[in-house]
Parts: structure tokens; sequence; C-alpha cells
């Protein structure tokens, strides 16, 4: 994969079957994203919650906020 200088994992896909294919198998993995991001920020969440006895929604955004702050401030070495 890197002699060939694909970046991710669709690079290889979309040299074979083309822009269009590439471009279709990009939204299940966007959607894959989407999930597994919504799940971690909703268990930190609940932690945060039974932690600090305060609302579940709340306690989502703020544990948000500091992942956003987190990466922000480490750019890409924190992720």
């Amino acid at each position: 994969m890197r002699e060939a200088g694909y970046v991710t994992m669709l690079d290889p896909l979309q040299q074979k079957l083309g822009q269009r294919m590439g471009g279709l198998l990009y939204f299940p993995a966007l959607m894959g994203e989407m999930f597994w991001s919504a799940a971690i920020l909703s268990a930190l969440g609940s932690t945060l919650s039974v932690i600090l006895d305060i609302g579940n929604t709340t306690s989502i955004l703020v544990s948000a906020a500091i992942a956003v702050t987190y990466t922000l401030m480490g750019g890409l070495y924190s992720v």
C-alpha cells in the first residue's frame, strides 16, 4: 500500500473500479465513522453522567467539547 502511494483503504478500490464506484464506497465508510464517533461520545457521556451526576445530554456535550479541544490542541498527534 505504501509503495503504491495509497493514503486510504478505498484508494486501491477506486483505482481498480473507477471514480464513481470509489465515490459510492465512500458513503458506507462515512456512516461507519459517524456511528463509531456517536457510540464513543455516548459511552463517554454516560460515564461522565454517572460520575458527575449531571444529565446525559449535558455530559455528552461536555465530553464532545473536551474531545474537540484535546484534538485541536494536540493536532494529529493526539488522535
